[in-house]
C-alpha cells in the first residue's frame, strides 16, 4: 500500500495547520521544528485521491499513532497509539473510529474533506481551534471542514 506523506492546513484560516499536541488534535500555526514534525502525517490509503479510504498517521517519530475519533470525549480527534495492540477487537474498533473518506471539500472543490468510515455523517471539522468529527450544517461548518492538502512540513525520514 502507497504511504503519501502530507501536512494539511485550514481553508479558512490559512495559517493554521493540524497538529497532533500530545494526544489531542487541534489546528494551530507552526513555530518551532518540533511542530513541523506534529504536523507531518502519511495517509495511508492506496491513493491521495477523492473517494479513497484511509488513514491519518504520524509521519514523524513518535510512529505509530493516527488520528482517532475519542467518542468518549464529545468526539474530539485524539492521537492514538495503535501499533501493538493485541486484541483483535480493540485493534479493529481503532481502525474504525480512525478510517476515513477523503471528499472533495463541498465550500471548495480543489481542497479535502474528511469523512468518518464509521460516522458516516460526520467529518473532521475544527471548531475553537480544535478538532472534532461533527455533522456539517451551515456555511462555517463546511468552511471549517475544508482543509488544504500541502507538501510535508517535516523532511522524510
Amino acid at each position: 500500500m502507497a504511504a503519501h506523506r502530507l501536512s494539511l492546513f485550514s481553508n479558512n484560516l490559512p495559517d493554521f495547520f493540524i497538529i497532533d499536541h500530545d494526544g489531542l488534535v487541534d489546528i494551530a500555526k507552526i513555530e518551532t521544528d518540533a511542530d513541523r514534525g506534529n504536523a507531518t502525517f502519511q495517509w495511508d490509503g492506496p491513493h491521495q485521491s477523492f473517494g479513497e479510504k484511509g488513514r491519518l498517521l504520524r509521519a514523524v517519530a513518535p510512529l505509530g499513532f493516527c488520528l482517532q475519533i475519542a467518542t468518549f470525549d464529545d468526539f474530539r480527534i485524539h492521537s492514538k497509539f495503535f501499533e501493538g495492540i493485541t486484541d483483535p477487537a480493540v485493534a479493529a474498533e481503532v481502525r474504525e473510529d480512525s478510517t476515513f473518506i477523503l471528499e472533495m471539500a463541498e465550500i471548495d472543490p480543489n481542497q479535502a474533506s474528511f469523512r468518518s468510515v464509521k460516522f458516516p455523517e460526520r467529518f473532521i471539522r475544527h471548531r475553537n481551534f480544535q478538532l472534532f468529527a461533527e455533522p456539517l450544517s451551515s456555511v462555517d461548518d463546511l468552511q471549517s471542514a475544508c482543509f488544504r492538502i500541502d507538501s510535508p512540513l517535516a523532511p522524510g525520514q
